[in-house]
């Protein structure tokens, strides 16, 4: 059966290549009996017409839509993606060509999106392994429209391998517009924070040699700079300094940037980051006492083995009060990150903890922003906020570490990669 995956992520700031749709090529190519192509609609001039040309010239028998990101999660300035993707699935579908849809947004709301965009099926979770068995199926009796596989319960091949050169992709589109190359070591994240829908509870870790082999292939090419594509980094440590020695044993020569949470870690990880080339941690820190004297020890560890740290800072969560994010920012202006990016609009998604509480509680529902009519899924965004703009301001100051979030085109850490610090 002949495939075509489509990305249709068209957001360049940075751009992000589909490294998802990579794995799905080369787990049908070496999986299966199915024909895959790519087709990467983020530069393109005319993606209706690419998409149409793509269409005359591979015929295929079904098309794979990923969705990366219902919309950028920031209050302001938000960007929703939806209504693009939908354009597409619907020129699709005009061609005859059904859309089976996967992705990280999609599995954010697997049945919301599905519903929205008008696509056949989809998987939530990873697709290695249930994309293949889903074209197994079509071709000998398609499962009911609106069938969602659970990617889980096939899950993902440790050992597989992208080879870069052949994937489809054009890497130096992606390098010439800011774009930096993303490897992955896991699928999945144990932690179950309150605002986040990506804590499955489950972790598929890779095997080091395999991805390894992947930075070599690319490395080969000229690519050295690279951002982990994790969740977050240190789910667990054993794993993690396997990783790393892997990587140092190989001598490859290579700079990257990863995003970690507040634990667990030690001065092992962090000794072992430097030697493979790790330059800039980018950590995920949730009020919480707790989780900023973890930042504090993590600080002292990027000093002493000479990695930049950004800090992505989450507050006003229902039940915290204005003094309690200030004396939070006051911990970070200690610390002294390179860069702060604080948040406190908290963006309600489908099923997750802190969404069923503001959304449960009259209180809360006071503050609020967004249509909730006709958006049962929360698919058009929504947003909690009781720490107003004004107020940050205020708490921050002229402190040049702090950036209030929404305002730039821009990620916290592509703001140390853009200043030299």
């Amino acid at each position: 059966m002949r495939i075509l995956l489509v990305n249709p992520n068209r957001y360049r700031t940075p751009p992000v290549m589909p490294l998802g749709l990579e794995h799905l090529a080369e787990a049908l190519r070496q999986n299966s009996s199915h024909e895959a192509r790519i087709l990467d609609l983020c530069f393109a001039d005319d993606p209706s017409a690419a998409l149409n040309a793509e269409l005359e010239r591979f015929e295929p028998q079904v098309a794979a839509l990923t969705v990366r990101n219902i919309d950028t999660t920031l209050y302001n300035n938000n960007v929703f993606f939806l209504d693009e993707i939908k354009a597409m699935a619907d020129l699709l579908k005009g061609h005859g060509v059904p859309v089976v849809l996967g992705g990280a947004g999609f599995s954010f709301s697997p049945r919301g999106v599905l519903e929205y965009l008008g696509a056949e099926w989809g998987i939530s979770g990873p697709g290695d392994k249930a994309l293949v068995h889903l074209l197994d199926l079509l071709e000998t009796g398609p499962p009911p429209a609106g069938t969602i596989l659970n990617g889980w319960q096939w899950g993902a091949d440790p050992d597989l391998q992208i080879v870069r050169p052949v994937s489809g992709i054009d890497c130096r589109a992606y390098q010439a517009w800011g774009g930096i190359f993303g490897f992955e070591t896991q699928k999945g994240c144990l932690a179950n924070c309150s605002y986040c829908p990506e804590g499955s509870g489950r972790v598929i870790f890779r095997n080091p040699r395999r991805i390894v082999e992947e930075l070599k292939g690319l490395c080969e090419l000229g690519f050295t700079d690279y951002h982990l594509c994790d969740s977050e980094f240190n789910q667990d440590l054993r794993f993690c300094r396997e990783f790393l020695e892997t990587l140092i044993k190989s001598g490859l020569s290579i700079s990257w940037a990863l995003y970690m949470k507040t634990s667990p870690y030690d001065e092992e990880l962090f000794r072992l980051l430097k030697r493979s080339g790790a330059n800039l941690v980018t950590l995920s820190v949730p009020s919480g006492q707790d989780s900023l004297a973890h930042a504090a020890e993590i600080r002292a560890l990027c000093a002493k083995h000479g990695i930049r740290l950004a800090v992505d800072f989450f507050s006003g969560f229902p039940g915290e009060t204005a003094d309690q994010v200030r004396s939070a920012i006051e911990s970070l202006r200690r610390i002294r990150p390179e860069t702060v990016g604080v948040n406190t609009f908290i963006r309600l998604i489908e099923g997750t903890t802190v969404t069923q509480e503001v959304l449960g509680s009259s209180e809360h529902r006071k503050y609020v922003l967004g249509e909730l009519a006709d958006n049962r899924y929360l698919l058009r965004p929504v947003f909690y906020n009781r720490i107003t703009v004004e107020s940050l301001r205020e708490m921050i100051g002229e402190d040049p570490v702090f950036r209030i979030e929404g305002f730039e085109r821009t990620t916290n850490y592509e703001r140390l990669r853009s200043s030299g610090v």
